[in-house]
């Protein structure tokens, strides 16, 4: 996934750092998916929308799109990241990633949380 991903075109600015994926005990089968963007102008979760859309709409086509749970997005690449918190989708499987949905709409669906 992380070839597909570094395939993506990114905001200037905005670098992909790390891809982690972990299998979920509580969803035998199911993993969860980080993404970290090294993104230096990002002042909060909110700047990471857009990106994080994209890499949803490229997730839910890649072999392990249906096997994925959660996806989360952070900047924690950056080498001084402004915010701990990061953007999340808890129900991956729930949502179409692939532009039926209005940008608006598809944007709404990440949440805000911190990190465990």
């Amino acid at each position: 996934m992380t070839v597909e991903l570094a395939k993506l075109r990114l905001p200037a600015g905005t670098c992909l750092f790390m891809v982690d994926t972990v299998d979920m005990r509580d969803k035998p089968g199911m993993i969860s998916v980080t993404v970290d963007f090294d993104a230096a102008g990002s002042t909060s979760p909110d700047d990471l929308r857009p990106v994080a859309t994209d890499v949803a709409h490229l997730l839910k086509h890649t072999e392990i799109g249906s096997r994925t749970a959660v996806v989360d997005i952070t900047n924690q690449g950056a080498a001084k990241p402004k915010y701990r918190t990061l953007l999340t989708d808890e129900s991956f499987q729930d949502h179409p990633w692939d532009g039926t949905s209005s940008t608006e709409a598809e944007l709404a669906i990440w949440k805000i949380v911190n990190p465990n």
